[in-house]
């Protein structure tokens, strides 16, 4: 990827040589600064708070005040700019810093006609990080329970194609596009594999010979069983020749015609007749190759090609158990061959047989070394990284998408290294190594849009989301899962499409939208019927429920998590009915049913010790221990916090930090222990502002500006209530905090305000009679 410089005015930064040059003279910046400046420049599209440019620069969040202001205070001084004017680095108020100047990009080498793709030459086999002051740890207060599944969305299988290119063709620079439909056959119904197989092998052909072929992957969830294929495809890729083909059988054999259709509605036509399917397919395609003036490469036999075009089309059809009996019957010599060693490998992946598809693939990369194929192993490396990440081995998983890269070289196949450096990049991010995996997503973007797949570019946007709630950044995270749901829609891949809803909703949620977060439970709901993985429906079905909750629809919440508490387990999946009933135990508590909120978080907490989902978890022992103070179980309050807070130390998780600090900051309040009780809510509110959370801070929040409100502490609440005033308009319990201080502060018309939005937002949720009576000496005390 050719380094970027950045002018602005008179100046220009150039990260990669690490200057900062006026008029072409080189300005003379600390370390710091300098990266400062960068930080800001890079991420100009938003607001940095505060504690982001301090990790980002020092390597961690409690920076002194003085050196942050200092070091902006030097980097505006090298650029002209000044904290009055503020025309570069503008101050956000109670937050952080933005950059706002125009800013032109400049590759460095300006005379270039386009950037290479990033494949490189050779890639060292195993690249290490860079040195870090700090072990990794995890850093988000906000856990995902579907991203768990959608950052290891790496399709070990999706890209069937087993050759390079010729050299001639294996250029960088963008190339135009091919798709090929699905066949259209008149024959019996045995031959039904031939509508996906004859598609796989033509594509096959066509990308063998240098022409820059979409996926069939694509096309199969784009078209599906549309009549208007075509249409369905131009709108959806923007592709130049679109290759229509037909296959009738005959007396003596088969016809093979091929439509090739441009984008000025030109029609070229090949037609093959032949005694064997997949021989006349093969055939119909080098002509058509002829027509375009393109050579086919002549390699492999007919045979092989007929028996791996049915593998393949079962695949492509999803049909995985048909596809392993095919591949197990297969002939000696055709099973010793590598391709189906490799199609094998790939369809214990596909099913879930993660210990048999590595013992496959590390057989077979023993048999073939790059000398031999290094497509072929670049494919099998990349298959061995995904198994190795399903594994829980991302170290592992990272050497081999660097083999996969050395092997890939400059062979011209940007799929296959759009997917090793996506792989990498999941890898990294699971050794909590941020960056590389965040420049790993960005080469990993370049590759596959020069390779058409456009699936594989909704999973990218989909792991730099995960990426981003990792860091604790939900609104990064939501615009990733907002384009990877509008790809995966289109192509009408709903398993994903669901997937990538959830996390929406979970991001909504952190953000405190819950209005938006409860439209995309809708569209979910409306869709169930079309989700297939029984994982994803529940997954589904659970935040949704949390999303109706927010907006008080608790009908339809309690009947959805009662359903779920009460399902059974899944192999791949034993939280949800465990979330359900901590949902439930939240519901029945505020409802002033403290028994069957503790019963339930019991139960969501013993389920918890096995599957441990940070705040959730953490939400469960809040839940507890909150119900069993309600009924005045003082003595088993206090052991489940001990409880609580002993296994949350195990976990190095902000989250449950934050729960911690709040369930003992409500402990010593409840044991009148004041002084205590404010310095846990303190430290729960201020690790919740570090995180920049919404949710979480309104958690510590109102649980604080409550309680001091009941104590008449009104000066202390006012403040920590307007940390979440600005969201009182959409959230109703920061809307319930809100009405309750201006009640106790006598401010008749912002009160009536303020139960307005109460009332606005309460859906189902009751409203505290005490807080809807304006007391008598309300009016008075506003009018003295």
């Amino acid at each position: 990827m050719i380094p970027r410089v950045y002018r602005f005015g008179q100046y220009s930064v150039d990260p990669a040589a690490r200057e900062l040059r006026r008029n072409d003279e080189l300005v003379i910046l600390s370390p710091k600064v300098f990266d400062c400046l960068t930080w800001l420049i890079e991420h100009r599209e938003r607001a940095v708070g505060r504690d982001e440019l301090a990790a980002a620069v020092w390597g961690k969040a409690d920076v002194a005040d003085t050196q942050l202001v200092q070091a902006l205070l030097k980097a505006r001084r090298a650029i002209g700019d000044s904290g009055e004017e503020q025309q570069l680095i503008r101050t956000i108020p109670r937050f952080g810093y933005r950059w706002v100047a125009p800013v032109e990009i400049v590759a460095e080498d300006e005379g270039a006609a386009a950037p290479e793709a990033p494949m490189p030459v050779e890639a060292p086999p195993n690249r290490t990080a860079t040195a870090t002051a700090t072990a990794p740890r995890r850093r988000a207060a906000w856990r995902w329970p579907a991203v768990a599944a959608a950052v290891l969305a790496l399709a070990a299988g999706s890209s069937f194609r087993d050759r390079a290119p010729p050299p001639s063709a294996a250029a960088t620079t963008p190339q135009a596009l091919t798709v090929v439909l699905p066949a259209d056959v008149t024959a019996d119904e045995e031959w039904g594999w031939l509508r996906l197989g004859a598609m796989e092998l033509i594509a096959h052909r066509l990308h063998g010979a240098g022409l820059a072929v979409v996926p069939s992957d694509n096309v199969v969830a784009l078209v599906h069983k549309a009549p208007d294929a075509e249409a369905k495809v131009r709108q959806a890729i923007d592709a130049r020749w679109v290759v229509a083909p037909s296959a009738q059988r005959i007396a003596g054999g088969w016809r093979i015609r091929l439509a090739l259709h441009g984008p000025e509605r030109e029609l070229r036509e090949v037609e093959v007749h032949g005694v064997e399917a997949t021989a006349t397919a093969r055939e119909a395609a080098d002509r058509l190759l002829a027509v375009l003036g393109v050579t086919a490469v002549q390699d492999g036999s007919a045979s092989a090609d007929a028996y791996l075009a049915r593998i393949r089309a079962l695949m492509l059809a999803g049909q995985l158990e048909s596809a392993q009996t095919l591949a197990d019957a297969a002939a000696p010599a055709a099973a010793a061959s590598a391709e189906l060693r490799l199609l094998r490998a790939q369809l214990a992946f596909a099913g879930g047989r993660f210990e048999a598809a590595r013992t496959a693939f590390d057989a077979l990369l023993e048999a073939i070394t790059a000398d031999d194929d290094p497509v072929l192993r670049a494919r099998a490396l990349n298959g061995r990284g995904a198994t190795a990440i399903r594994l829980e081995a991302p170290a592992a998983a990272e050497r081999d998408f660097d083999h996969a890269l050395a092997a890939l070289g400059r062979h011209g196949e940007p799929a296959l290294a759009g997917q090793a450096y996506t792989g990498r990049g999941v890898a990294r991010a699971l050794q909590d190594r941020d960056t590389d995996a965040r420049d790993d997503f960005a080469r990993a973007r370049i590759a596959l849009g020069l390779a058409g797949d456009t699936l594989a570019l909704a999973r990218l946007d989909t792991n730099e989301g995960a990426l981003s709630a990792h860091r604790g950044r939900p609104a990064e995270a939501l615009a990733s899962f907002v384009g990877a749901a509008e790809r995966f829609e289109r192509f009408g891949a709903m398993d994903e499409w669901a997937g990538a809803l959830v996390n929406q909703i979970q991001a909504r949620l952190a953000l405190l939208q819950p209005a938006a977060a409860a439209a995309a439970a809708d569209r979910l709901n409306a869709q169930a019927g079309r989700i297939a993985n029984r994982s994803t429906q529940r997954l589904a079905a659970y935040w949704s429920a949390h999303a109706w909750m927010s907006v008080g629809r608790m009908t339809e919440a309690r009947a959805r998590l009662a359903a779920l508490a009460e399902a059974g387990d899944l192999p791949d999946d034993t939280a949800v009915p465990m979330l359900a009933r901590g949902a439930l135990a939240r519901i029945a508590l505020a409802d002033g049913q403290p028994g069957s909120a503790a019963r339930l978080s019991l139960e969501a907490v013993a389920a918890a010790a096995v599957t441990p989902r940070d705040g959730l978890s953490g939400d469960a022992w809040l839940t507890l221990i909150r119900a069993q103070r309600r009924q005045g179980q003082r003595a088993d309050a206090a052991q489940a916090l001990q409880r609580f807070t002993q296994w949350a130390r195990t976990q190095d998780s902000p989250a449950l930090a934050i729960r911690t600090r709040l369930a003992q900051a409500e402990q010593a309040w409840s044991e009148e222990q004041r002084e205590v009780a404010n310095r846990a809510y303190a430290d729960a509110l201020g690790i919740a502002e570090r995180g920049s959370i919404p949710a979480d801070v309104a958690a510590v929040a109102i649980s604080w500006g409550d309680a001091l409100i009941d104590r008449g502490d009104l000066e202390t609440a006012s403040a920590v209530a307007g940390r979440v005033a600005t969201w009182a308009g959409s959230d109703f319990t920061c809307a319930l905090l809100q009405a309750r201080l201006y009640r106790a502060l006598g401010h008749l018309d912002a009160w009536r305000t303020a139960m307005d939005q109460v009332h606005r937002l309460a859906g189902e949720r009751p409203v505290p009679t005490a807080l809807s009576a304006r007391p008598d000496g309300l009016v008075a005390a506003v009018t003295r």
